[in-house]
């Protein structure tokens, strides 16, 4: 294995797609999410979940059948929403150790950009750490990000 072949096949099974459809089982919204702090939590974009009186369905790229999801806190400043679903098998992501993190490292995203049903990740450099009006850190990145990358996890080379 080469790369970050490693590292991709270590991290997909916490990885989703995450689709926001209407009462039609129409498709409204499409983004990423992970799998972060605890098992059955997923972390994605407010912005992918916000249509109300939609429904969240998440789906992993090893099992073709979309799980129901609930969100349960939405956070519109920081555009960032927890959703639940049954799942106790797929482990949480690991938080990075933040004093390892600095501008100019190299970083890993993967998601599910544009129309994909396949995970897909990229890379690119962690270009600036900034602090918003609240005093919470924005990590600017400069690599390649699509529609459909919402609510990906952002990673050190390990993971």
């Amino acid at each position: 294995m080469n790369g970050y072949s490693k590292i991709v096949k270590k991290i997909r099974p916490s990885i989703a797609v995450v689709l926001s459809v209407d009462s039609k089982n129409n498709v409204i919204e499409k983004g990423s999410g992970f799998i972060f702090a605890k098992k059955g939590i997923l972390v994605t974009c407010n912005h992918v979940v916000s249509e109300e009186g939609s429904t969240s369905l998440i789906r992993f790229s090893d099992n073709e059948e979309n799980i129901l999801a609930k969100v349960v806190i939405r956070d519109e400043e920081h555009d960032l929403a927890l959703l639940k679903f049954d799942d106790n098998k797929r482990p949480p992501l690991k938080e990075a150790n933040i004093q390892i993190v600095e501008e100019g490292m190299h970083v890993i995203f993967s998601g599910y950009p544009l129309d994909l049903l396949s995970l897909t990740t990229h890379q690119g450099i962690l270009s600036a750490i900034i602090k918003d009006a609240t005093g919470n850190s924005i990590y600017l990145i400069d690599g390649t990000v699509n529609s459909g990358n919402s609510g990906c996890p952002l990673m050190t080379q390990q993971g």
